[in-house]
């Protein structure tokens, strides 16, 4: 089963030993066309669920039901690691094997989100923590620390809303564009639309009384950007993603953007100047 997140495709094989669960799980998903080729990231299903104890020294890597799956960067590979589910994934070659507890859906959708985020900064993109708007002046990628009120904004946008949880900034012939990752926070499984967005700007949140923007010099907003860049575990990886940062706080509008509910801020968002 292929599916296309950020514009990277990704197939999950074989496709029957996909379960029920797993189905339903790739559906929400982006689904991409025709057969992989060579730029595809192959996911494959072990028939086996994850062996008790593991490997040596991935013995932190089995965590808890109600903890979020580990992630290691050993040999040259992650290692996602919970007691429902085992991935090994190779950013590099594109390939992936996983052992998982095939009654739920989320342990394919836990791998698949780690290899997007290895493999973005490696195609001169990045994953962000943050929310996506589509406007008519193009795309806006909202992030800040919990709270500031990313899932409130998205759910008011009277744009497309990309996602609430996790947005990809990519790099195209004609510049840096917003795309979706089919990954949503608190509103949902909702769909996105399928095409990126030229990017507009990176927006910092932060609550106040009255609504103002103050735009970021590019050290101050790489500093702030690092917290929320979604970059698996692993200096390669990590290099990469400086350096995409580094280029896209230099070449785009970053703002710190103070507001709240009662003020809208997509008028005054829509009238900013265009990157250069």
């Amino acid at each position: 089963m292929i599916v296309v997140l950020a514009g990277l495709r990704f197939e999950v094989v074989p496709d029957d030993c996909l379960s029920p669960a797993e189905r339903r799980a790739l559906a929400a998903l982006p689904a991409g066309p025709g057969a992989p080729g060579n730029d595809t990231f192959v996911l494959e299903l072990s028939p086996d669920p994850p062996a008790p104890g593991g490997d040596e020294g991935d013995e932190d890597l089995l965590a808890p039901d109600e903890t979020a799956a580990a992630v290691r960067w050993l040999g040259g590979r992650l290692r996602v690691g919970h007691r429902r589910l085992r991935a090994v994934l190779d950013p590099f070659a594109r390939r992936g094997t996983l052992e998982r507890d095939a009654s739920v859906g989320w342990p394919v959708e836990v791998s698949l989100r780690v290899a997007l985020a290895a493999r973005l900064p490696l195609e001169g993109g990045l994953a962000i923590h943050a929310a996506g708007v589509a406007l008519d002046a193009g795309g806006f990628v909202f992030f800040g620390p919990s709270g500031a009120g990313k899932s409130t904004l998205a759910a008011a946008a009277p744009g497309p809303v990309l996602s609430d949880e996790m947005v990809a900034v990519t790099r195209r012939e004609s510049g840096y564009a917003l795309e979706s990752t089919g990954f949503w926070g608190t509103l949902g499984a909702a769909v996105a639309p399928p095409d990126p967005f030229p990017l507009r700007a990176l927006v910092e949140l932060g609550k106040a009384p009255t609504l103002r923007f103050d735009r970021l010099d590019p050290r101050t907003a790489l500093r702030r950007l690092i917290p929320c860049a979604l970059v698996p575990p692993g200096p390669p990886l990590w290099n990469a993603a400086l350096a995409v940062m580094g280029r896209l706080t230099r070449d785009v509008p970053v703002l710190r953007m103070d507001w709240c509910p009662d003020q809208p801020p997509w008028r005054a968002l829509e009238s900013l100047p265009a990157p250069r």
